[in-house]
């Protein structure tokens, strides 16, 4: 399942179109595949992941059993991608001490919706 978090950080032309974006993942509509997420780390070793739009085609993100992948990120291209995710960090650090991303976003008093 894909969730996105209330506070969604986007970056470059994915911040006019947001909320389209958002409704192209949740229908797996996903006509263009030039958008980037930024979501959780799958593997506890990394701090964020970035995917591609086109990876959430896989049948793998599709089942109800596979693990669910939290967003808090979207951009237009791949180094704009890099560039939230550096924001991201910087903020995490400076405001935290730490980088452990993911408890900054659920300890920040943030939620994630389910869409």
């Amino acid at each position: 399942m894909i969730v996105f978090h209330d506070k969604l950080r986007c970056m470059g032309k994915a911040k006019k179109k947001e909320r389209k974006i958002r409704k192209l993942v949740e229908k797996r509509k996903l006509r263009s595949l030039k958008y980037y997420c930024i979501a959780f780390p799958s593997n506890k070793e990394n701090i964020l992941d970035i995917y591609n739009m086109g990876e959430f085609l896989f049948a793998h993100y599709r089942k109800d059993t596979s693990e669910d992948v939290h967003i808090i990120g979207l951009a237009d291209s791949r180094d704009d991608a890099a560039e939230l995710v550096r924001e991201i960090i910087d903020e995490v650090y400076r405001e935290s001490g730490s980088f452990d991303v993911e408890r900054y976003f659920t300890d920040a008093g943030d939620h994630l919706t389910n869409p």
